[in-house]
């Protein structure tokens, strides 16, 4: 049986005079978490083969092993960006190609580093220390998230729709940790000659693959069965492709939910012989989502932003990143170890023990 260990280190800041104090330990519960690679700085979760001949893990190295001076706080609000399409024009629902490049390097200059709304559903979160997690999602499948073109002879990815973007920006920051999810309906890419080339080539290359409906109509006009036939169709095309791949995400058509008494068949069903599951579900754009360990996230009704710059009444992407830099708002400050969740006293109320599970909480003033 292995051990954890909740920890509140009272640690003075950077900048504040005085020694920390000392680590005060709570009792200790009998658990059966993995155990934690012993004096790694990104501790690594592993199920040991025979744990008689394994020596039980330090909490407290891990602890103490956190840069404190980079003021972590995983009570923070994360972004999920709402990004629809990538061209010529700029609008409300499209950015061109240089304006998603600004959006990135922006990003990437600001500390800001991405994850998947996978990870993020289900509290993984691997972003190095002082960092700030950023999500983005792609809804419609239009051609232009994903476009090949015929060069010399040669058919490749167009470097300005999204992936090529995407691609562009991984190549020239390899510490981005680029990714992105993209959420189908029936149109997979706009080029049905290379579905199955393009779903293929996302899940090799780090990308998500969610829902967005068969027939993109409101989730509140539904019923239960309709419910299950927008999302289970879907399910089963993306299958065909690649069937090892698990849809666990959706995005909802217009930010519509289904009735109370028809969430369940939002969350789980079956159709045509092939189950689903839900773990996440987005809402249109409005603003930045709580962290996963915050009490008051809903993974059933998660918050976006909208990805622009025009007509979103002061709650598009610039309005968010300024409100960080003027710290107005308190962004996700990750600590360096995923299997550690880092917050400041004052939110300790909002912590969602549930959503934490076996990782350890270090809790500071």
């Amino acid at each position: 049986m292995k051990k954890i260990i909740i920890l509140i280190a009272l640690l003075l800041l950077t900048g504040c005079a005085g020694t920390p104090a000392p680590v005060i330990e709570a009792p200790v519960e009998e658990t059966d978490s993995p155990s934690v690679t012993e004096g790694a700085e990104d501790t690594e979760i592993k199920e040991p083969e025979n744990e008689e001949n394994i020596e039980e893990p330090d909490d407290e190295d891990a602890i103490s092993a956190i840069d404190m001076s980079l003021n972590p706080n995983e009570l923070g609000e994360i972004m999920i960006l709402m990004y629809h399409g990538i061209g010529e024009e700029e609008s409300v629902w499209q950015r061109t190609p240089d304006n998603f490049r600004k959006d990135l390097e922006y990003m990437y200059q600001n500390g800001y580093r991405m994850i998947s709304l996978n990870d993020y559903a289900k509290g993984e979160i691997k972003t190095q220390a002082g960092f700030t997690p950023i999500i983005i999602t792609f809804d419609d499948g239009r051609q232009n998230n994903f476009n090949y073109i015929e060069v010399n002879g040669e058919v490749i990815i167009d470097p300005d729709c999204a992936v090529g973007v995407l691609e562009e920006f991984k190549n020239k920051y390899p510490d981005f940790d680029v990714t992105a999810s993209f959420f189908l309906g029936t149109n997979i890419f706009g080029q049905k000659e290379y579905a199955d080339k393009k779903l293929n080539w996302l899940v090799e290359n780090g990308y998500d693959i969610g829902n967005h409906t068969y027939s993109h109509n409101e989730m509140a006009t539904l019923d239960s069965e309709q419910i299950i036939m927008e999302i289970g169709s879907v399910n089963n095309i993306i299958k065909q492709y690649v069937p090892d791949y698990v849809v666990e995400t959706l995005a909802l058509p217009h930010g519509s939910n289904p009735k109370d008494e028809f969430i369940e068949s939002m969350l789980k069903g079956e159709y045509e012989g092939n189950e689903y599951e839900t773990i996440a579900v987005l809402d249109v754009g409005w603003r930045p989502a709580y962290s996963p360990f915050d009490v008051l996230t809903n993974f059933n009704s998660l918050y976006r932003v909208t990805a622009s710059e025009m007509n979103v009444d002061n709650c598009g992407i610039y309005d968010y990143f300024y409100s960080y830099e003027k710290n107005s708002r308190e962004r996700f400050i990750s600590d360096g170890n995923s299997y550690v969740v880092t917050i400041p006293q004052r939110h300790s109320e909002y912590l969602n023990m549930d959503m934490v599970g076996d990782k350890l909480v270090n809790v500071y003033e």
